[in-house]
């Protein structure tokens, strides 16, 4: 995120600048974890690499919680930044990256030693919330390893008159 200064004081050019490509790239535990984000047609689509190290009980084997709870959560982000950056929503919403309000997941079955891949689907994004339900899955996307509701602030630009 830059900073430049501005005659009201400093202004962050936030996530609009990041491409989409690059994003997990910047947020060093996601690039720990190799996580990545591309388009599919017009959504964004999320892949975790497996690695042995991401298995929590390896009795099973499967992948730790928490780490499944984390591929939700930034699944949800890449898709809020995305559409923060569509013409149709530049006056409505912030370019801020988003923060965090909360997160609930729901686990649906063991997520197993393979790749796994989110796509995540915007319910409301206004002028200050965004709410997002995220979904993780391995070899069939009709059978979710777990999904999360997401809820995150986004600022709103100076102006944008609309609130929820």
């Amino acid at each position: 995120m830059t900073t430049k200064q501005t005659q009201g004081g400093t202004a962050s050019s936030g996530g609009a600048d990041i491409p989409l490509a690059e994003l997990f790239d910047r947020i060093p535990f996601a690039a720990r974890l190799g996580l990545r984000a591309a388009l599919d047609g017009e959504n964004v689509l999320c892949t975790m690499p497996f690695s042995a190290r991401l298995v929590g009980n390896p009795s099973l084997p499967a992948l730790h919680g928490g780490i499944v709870a984390t591929f939700l959560e930034a699944t949800a982000l890449a898709t809020v930044m995305h559409a923060q950056r569509a013409p149709e929503n530049n006056n409505r919403c912030g370019q801020d990256i988003p923060r965090v309000i909360s997160t609930t997941v729901d686990y649906l079955r063991p997520a197993g030693p393979k790749d796994t891949f989110g796509q995540a689907e915007i319910i409301r994004l206004g002028s200050r919330l965004s709410t997002v339900v995220a979904t993780v899955w391995q070899d069939n996307r009709d059978k979710p390893v777990a999904r999360a509701n997401c809820h995150f602030l986004v600022a709103a630009q100076p102006g944008a008159g609309k609130r929820n």
